[in-house]
């Protein structure tokens, strides 16, 4: 029988409250079957539940991606605007152009760096460019614009850490809890309670039958 991914916490969780009131009975079989090792196995799987949340931080990746990308899209005009200015000071500087340039190709990275350096531009040619109509806001509309998206980059940065992380772990993290925890206590489960009904909450095709009748993956993947 194929497992899916997705049944493997939903048929840990089933193999636990099993083990958990049998663990005694396991133990004496084979020391092996101990206390800690319940434990060990309880936190294998709590460890697998938490990856399977990468999902969530995924949708907060993109909901991060949106936000910066409509705060580049907001910069266009007020710089667009700006450029005019800048021309008309004869400052000799790009500056506007590539921060422009970066924000449609969404190099958040490129632009921050951009931004900054037109943020120094303004602050030490305020007087020329006021005169050359530059709006009174746009100094501090700059200011704004940058910690808006300096907070929203590193904070989508941290978040592909984060998932990264989680999807290095993913493969082994799944093969830990499969093959050292549930086949291993099925394994022994079926021998020890071979001429007993409850030799069916140690065979893995039995649990899994049950799993899909009775909904349980579906309903784990919906929290």
């Amino acid at each position: 029988m194929t497992i899916k991914q997705e049944e493997i916490v939903p048929l840990a969780d089933m193999l636990i409250a099993s083990f958990e009131r049998d663990q005694a009975t396991f133990q004496a079989e084979n020391v092996g079957y101990s206390v800690p090792f319940l434990n060990q196995f309880k936190a294998q799987t709590e460890s697998v539940r938490q990856l399977e949340r990468a999902d969530t931080l995924l949708i907060q990746q993109k909901t991060i991606t949106r936000e910066l990308y409509q705060l580049a899209d907001e910069l266009y005009q007020p710089l667009k605007v700006f450029g005019i200015v800048v021309d008309k000071s004869g400052l000799p500087t790009t500056i506007v152009q590539d921060t422009i340039y970066n924000l449609k190709k969404r190099n958040i990275e490129g632009a921050l760096v951009n931004l900054k350096a037109l943020n120094q531009v303004v602050n030490s040619n305020a007087e020329l460019l006021t005169n050359k109509a530059m709006k009174a806001n746009f100094p501090d509309l700059l200011e704004a614009k940058f910690e808006e998206i300096t907070i929203k980059s590193n904070l989508q940065t941290r978040i592909m850490q984060q998932r990264q992380l989680l999807t290095n772990n993913n493969v082994e993290s799944y093969n830990k809890l499969y093959n050292d925890y549930i086949m291993d206590i099925c394994k022994m489960g079926k021998v020890i309670f071979k001429k007993s009904p409850k030799v069916k909450e140690y065979t893995i095709s039995e649990l899994v039958k049950k799993l899909r009748v009775s909904g349980t993956v579906t309903r784990a993947n919906k929290q």
